[in-house]
């Protein structure tokens, strides 16, 4: 029985009608030849059975403490049936690249039922060529993007014989039994430990601040996005439950060698370059604010080598200087605002949180959550930032699942109330997949914001690499193959 920690129980009481908690990643697979979909789908359950041990939250549920006096636990699945978690999802013809992403958005609007464990293989089929999809999905109080990209790795082989994986012994530890009364007694010591621990915070509180204090006292130094406030847009509204999803492709290591001629990191550039697409979007829509959007970046606090389930994160506030016309001097105001953001996340990092445990907080959470949407709060509150921008590093060598190759790696992420646009890339081999998810009736019309974002790319390559021929990145449609991704290799 293991207690969730707070940033992880957090995502179950941010659910209401209209918000989901449930993060994915889409990965198109060539299946090996003569294999059908039936078939492979029927010999993936096995090849996840086998391997399901391997992977903590794969087998386990959560148990609720009664009236939600404390975070909830995970406790064994004693009826774990793969049949569950494997499920086919036909896509409609002719299975191309829009029809995959309008299924996944379809999906991904549903609540993930809370009685299993909370995961799911949703096999898009019906797609173009000799190729299906995995939807692969999973709620956030289970993973974050580093611990889901570790369980990857795990599932996954690096070559298309998959080795045998070792049963589970039976020298194993029994599962600990839980009852009521034992999960009120671990309450009950979460509660003393959390006390006992206040010294300690404490300490930590006092650091921050005065880190903070020293930095409000140097004149040669601010507070960046910190100090500003998030302007008015489309995207910070009341959302609907209705999600729309678009993807994208960019070449990993073009873009390094771009982020290089102007001192940029890999997130310095993702940024810009989702701000120069937001900028020209928001003009088309006569919305464009005064001053810049503020993106929230997340922040990963695990350290080198921690891919333990869980979610260990903060967030840090980005001015992407969408007010600012030369593209040029948008990279460089981002830079800046990213660096300042980065310095104030290290400043407050003694004082960060993520496993607060007070009796009765859950059920004040969840009534919260509840409150705010039926009064609809988000249109009238404006909250820090106006849109998440995030970047997770993901496997570098190629994976194959049950003897087919994966070919993508598309995130799919969170949209909620007052934040109705997500934009996440996910790194897979030489190439940033991205996946920009979004309430349908907020932005109605993602298939060109995404364009937007490659213009801007596109705009962006031609001034900072100007001797290399023009390279117009392409969506990664679902009849990618070897030839096209060796093409795709040369020129990067």
């Amino acid at each position: 029985m293991e207690k969730l920690a707070a940033a992880d129980a957090g995502f179950l009481y941010s659910e209401t009608g209209k918000c989901t908690s449930n993060i994915a990643s889409v990965n198109v697979l060539e299946l090996p030849e003569r294999v059908t979909a039936t078939e492979y789908i029927s010999t993936l359950k096995t090849y996840l059975s086998e391997r399901a041990h391997l992977v903590a939250y794969m087998q386990r549920k959560l148990a609720f403490v009664p009236g939600n006096w404390d975070h909830p636990v995970w406790v064994p699945d004693e009826n774990f049936d793969i049949n569950n978690h494997v499920i086919e999802y036909p896509v409609p013809a002719p299975g191309g690249r829009a029809e995959m992403e309008h299924a996944v958005a379809s999906i991904h609007e549903i609540r993930m039922p809370l009685e299993r464990p909370l995961w799911a293989w949703h096999i898009l089929t019906g797609l173009e060529g000799n190729k299906l999809a995995i939807y692969n999905q999973a709620h956030h109080a289970a993973l974050d993007g580093a611990s889901g990209n570790a369980a990857y790795v795990t599932l996954m082989d690096e070559t298309p014989d998959h080795p045998e994986i070792a049963p589970v012994t039976n020298d194993m530890a029994a599962p600990e039994e839980f009852s009521m009364l034992s999960m009120f007694e671990q309450s009950f010591q979460n509660f003393l430990r959390f006390q006992m621990d206040s010294a300690p915070r404490m300490m930590g509180t006092v650091e921050a601040s005065r880190r903070l204090m020293i930095r409000a006292l140097d004149p040669s130094k601010d507070f960046g996005a910190y100090a500003k406030i998030a302007p008015k847009t489309p995207f910070n509204r009341q959302i609907s439950e209705k999600r729309a999803w678009a993807t994208a492709e960019i070449p990993l290591l073009e873009l390094k060698t771009m982020g290089k001629k102007v001192d940029a990191t890999i997130n310095d550039m993702v940024m810009a370059i989702c701000a120069g697409g937001l900028r020209e979007y928001l003009i088309r829509h006569d919305a464009l604010p005064e001053t810049g959007l503020i993106a929230g970046c997340p922040v990963s606090l695990r350290k080198p080598g921690d891919t333990k389930p869980g979610t260990q994160v903060t967030m840090m506030n980005v001015d992407l200087g969408t007010e600012i016309e030369n593209p040029i001097e948008r990279i460089i105001a981002v830079r800046a605002s990213s660096a300042t953001a980065k310095e104030i996340v290290s400043d407050m990092a003694s004082a960060i949180e993520n496993n607060a445990s007070i009796p009765g907080m859950p059920a004040i959470m969840d009534a919260q959550m509840n409150a705010a949407e039926s009064l609809g709060l988000a249109n009238y509150v404006r909250g820090p930032i106006n849109v998440v921008i995030s970047n997770v590093p993901g496997p570098r060598e190629a994976l194959y699942a049950n003897q087919a190759q994966m070919q993508t790696h598309y995130p799919v992420s969170i949209a909620a109330h007052g934040m109705a646009l997500n934009i996440t890339v996910q790194s897979y081999r030489n190439q940033l997949f991205m996946g920009i998810t979004a309430c349908a009736e907020s932005v109605p019309d993602l298939e060109t914001l995404r364009d937007d974002i490659l213009k801007a790319y596109r705009d962006l390559n031609q001034r900072l690499l100007p001797n290399i021929s023009e390279f117009k990145p392409k969506y990664v449609a679902v009849h990618t193959g070897p030839d096209q991704e060796m093409q795709q290799k040369k020129v990067a």
